[in-house]
């Protein structure tokens, strides 16, 4: 299997060791397919579900489109833990999260931002996948000091952009319930046998939880989702311009052939965000670190400690 490709990105950050205050808080011996599901009382009286793994600093995880508790990979989530205290939950009105879902990518960030607070986390690396990956901009965008690090994974800026989705997404995304065959081609790189081989050992791990857990999201919610995605394109916060001129470190995971996200978007920006750090994986698509398992995980918990240590 090939290595990844890097761009700006020092090797010897993959040996360095991280330097950020402990906060501790996982839950002791659990790994991600045992975790219990908990709720966070935030603000209306709603609940947010969340899953709370390892101990350390603590990296927040924002979610997909339809993602929810149980379809991250638990062998990203557990190499994370290693690290960190890793927090994965479900947006308003998603999963097991009560509420109504939302239809503003502002109202997903504002989820984020009170479970921080909900559980006191005070300022968290932030890592977010896909649509997940809008919410945590926009975060990033009003409430800087909330975040430590910024972690991308499979998404895009903020504005107009020049590579648009392959219709292929939606064709797949839309489906009522998604095979692994659909899997091939939505989070990995269906020409790539290494690819594919990878998506039927990520689609066996994710499916080691039998109990706990939690709710597929409904056809219905799918339109909100979308909504709270076009707002963030519109870019009506500004969210692209925050990426020019951030101080919050951001690494960038990304497939070389993301079919929702196309990663050339980053390469129009590369030049002109100053913390920005991408990496891009080789014959992988829209779910790189479910593939690449092992290098996500070093690439980000070398990010976060020698960035932590720049930053001094």
């Amino acid at each position: 299997m090939k290595k990844p490709t890097t761009i700006n990105f020092p090797r010897l950050l993959l040996g360095a060791g991280l330097m950020c205050s402990l906060v501790a808080g996982g839950v002791a011996g659990e790994s991600a397919v045992t975790a219990p599901t908990q709720f966070a009382a935030v603000k209306e009286g709603r609940k947010l579900a969340y899953r709370s793994v390892g101990t350390g600093p603590v990296l927040v995880l924002c979610n997909r489109f339809r993602g929810t508790l149980d379809t991250w990979d638990p062998a990203f989530i557990d190499g994370l833990a290693k690290h960190f205290r890793v927090i994965t939950f479900d947006f308003r009105g998603v999963g097991r999260s009560t509420g109504e879902p939302p239809t503003t990518i502002k109202a997903m960030a504002d989820d984020t931002k009170e479970l921080i607070e909900a559980l006191k986390l005070g300022k968290v690396a932030l890592g977010a996948w896909s649509l997940g990956g809008l919410a945590a901009q926009t975060l990033a965008t009003f409430h800087p000091e909330l975040i430590s690090h910024l972690i991308l994974i499979g998404t895009g800026p903020a504005g107009k952009t020049e590579h648009p989705m392959e219709p292929i997404f939606l064709d797949h995304a839309h489906k009522a319930v998604n095979d692994l065959a659909d899997e091939y081609v939505l989070f990995f790189e269906p020409k790539s046998a290494a690819s594919r081989e990878a998506a039927d050992l990520s689609h066996a791990r994710i499916a080691q939880r039998t109990t706990d857990l939690d709710v597929p999201v409904p056809p219905p919610v799918w339109p909100k989702l979308h909504q709270a995605g076009a707002e963030f394109f519109a870019d009506l916060h500004g969210s692209r311009e925050m990426l020019k001129r951030t101080r919050i470190p951001i690494l960038i995971l990304h497939g070389d052939h993301d079919i929702v996200f196309p990663v050339q978007n980053w390469h129009a920006l590369n030049r002109e965000m100053p913390t920005a750090q991408l990496i891009v994986f080789p014959h992988a698509g829209h779910g790189p670190q479910h593939q690449f398992v092992r290098e996500s995980v070093a690439y980000i918990a070398a990010f976060v400690g020698s960035s932590t240590r720049s930053l001094r």
